[in-house]
């Protein structure tokens, strides 16, 4: 868990949870969490198998996890009413939490995340990840440079993407190789037993019972603008911004972009 600095005295009690996205890390937010202290108190969270978290035995993973640890850390950090922000599957994430009402929410922030989690192509993504073994590389530098987000079409900027990829990797623990800090057995458990976390997604947007702003990359291919005026008709209290020249990244694409559009949307009753 990151804790982004003091907010100023007036937003000090907003405090705000930054999930990223699938195989990320908390450090993919450290481009627009220092922007937003004017208007809230960012904490970024490790989700367990990703960026500095343990790894666990595989069946020790999986949503229902993700979603108790998420809500133990709210509760530990502030009894107050939370802001949520998530990227990609960190904003699914989001959406299940601000469902299940177990932690006191006042705004909701969906960046780039899809109108259908389970649309054709994303399942096609989630098998190709499925197969993909924990790569040992035999330096730093060697990791950095098969890094690469996804989709891998992307206008991260190259010092931005060298800073992200030397977040995302540790040693492997038995001699001077290195693996990714994402536990790729994770995605490798058997899910024959796991009920469909994203069965009801579409139903708990219609259900979200506060504000949601939803921020769109230009050239996303994951949540095209379409989708997103789907989106916005869907949810009950809802509103959306598209940030030029940014793809699915758009975090660490258009970082100032990004932010001034949250500050926006958290400023609206100030």
């Amino acid at each position: 868990m990151l804790d982004h600095g003091a907010a100023s005295e007036s937003a000090a009690a907003r405090p705000l949870l930054l999930l990223h996205g699938g195989m990320g890390h908390s450090r993919w937010w450290d481009f627009v969490a220092p922007a937003l202290t004017e208007v809230a108190h960012p904490f970024a969270l490790d989700r367990r198998g990703h960026g500095d978290s343990d790894w666990v035995d595989p069946e020790r993973y999986g949503w229902e996890r993700d979603l108790l640890d998420a809500e133990e850390a709210m509760r530990r950090l502030s009894g107050l009413p939370w802001i949520l922000a998530g990227h990609s599957q960190g904003g699914l994430l989001a959406v299940h939490l601000a469902t299940r009402g177990n932690v006191p929410l006042r705004e909701l922030i969906l960046v780039d995340v899809p109108l259908e989690p389970q649309s054709p192509s994303l399942q096609r993504a989630g098998q190709a990840f499925r197969r993909i073994p924990q790569i040992r590389y035999p330096s730093l530098d060697a990791a950095v440079q098969r890094f690469q987000p996804f989709p891998p079409q992307h206008h991260v900027p190259p010092a931005v993407l060298d800073y992200v990829a030397r977040h995302s990797f540790k040693p492997a623990g038995d001699g001077d190789q290195l693996v990714a800090k994402f536990h790729w057995k994770s995605y490798q458990r058997d899910l024959r037993h796991e009920a469909n976390p994203l069965a009801d997604h579409r139903a708990r947007l219609g259900a979200l019972a506060v504000p949601v702003l939803s921020v769109r990359g230009a050239e996303s291919t994951i949540l095209s603008r379409e989708d997103q005026a789907e989106l916005l008709h869907t949810l009950r209290d809802g509103c959306g911004i598209e940030i030029p020249h940014a793809t699915h990244s758009l975090h660490v694409e258009q970082p100032d972009l990004v932010a001034a559009a949250i500050r926006e949307f958290l400023s609206r009753d100030a």
